[in-house]
């Protein structure tokens, strides 16, 4: 890895560098399939919430209205996913398609070989140790600190 100088030091920045390199990889893979891995990741989502409406899979990927419409757009244009009328007249349920199925098949067989390929250079003992220590640090949420720096026992900023 290039030298960064104090960045380097730094947990967070390692773990982002080597999330970068991860996905490059992946996304290598998924382009045969046309698919980026954040397209990869919705259409996985929508095939286990199907008729999901457009903002709960926005909310679950974490992007806004406007960008979940364009990944639904580009779905729809690869004919992996269909709108169909929801809830109401305003939203629309997503549902795979056939094609999107298959397509469901390869994302999973081509994320595993990754994932094998990544992480062949750990043993299963660290593979699941490293597993869980990220999921923790996925679901720690920090204590929030007032202007004074002192943390609030709430959670939250005065």
């Amino acid at each position: 890895m290039p030298d960064f100088g104090p960045l380097s030091e730094h947990l967070g920045y390692l773990l982002h560098r080597t999330e970068v390199k991860l996905i490059a990889r992946v996304a290598a893979e998924l382009s045969e399939v046309g698919v980026t891995p954040s397209r990869a990741t919705a259409v996985i989502y929508v095939a286990l919430h199907e008729g999901c409406d457009q903002m709960a899979l926005g909310g679950a990927l974490g992007i806004n209205r406007a960008s979940t419409m364009k990944a639904v757009n580009e779905l729809v244009a690869l004919g992996a996913v269909e709108r169909r009328p929801g809830r109401d007249r305003r939203s629309h349920a997503l549902y795979l398609t056939p094609h999107g199925a298959e397509l469901r098949t390869a994302i999973e067989a081509i994320t595993a070989r990754a994932d094998a390929t990544n992480f062949s250079v750990l043993s299963d003992d660290e593979q699941v140790a490293l597993r869980a220590m990220l999921q923790k640090l996925h679901d720690f949420e920090p204590r929030k600190r007032s202007a004074t720096g002192k943390a609030h026992k709430s959670g939250r900023t005065p």
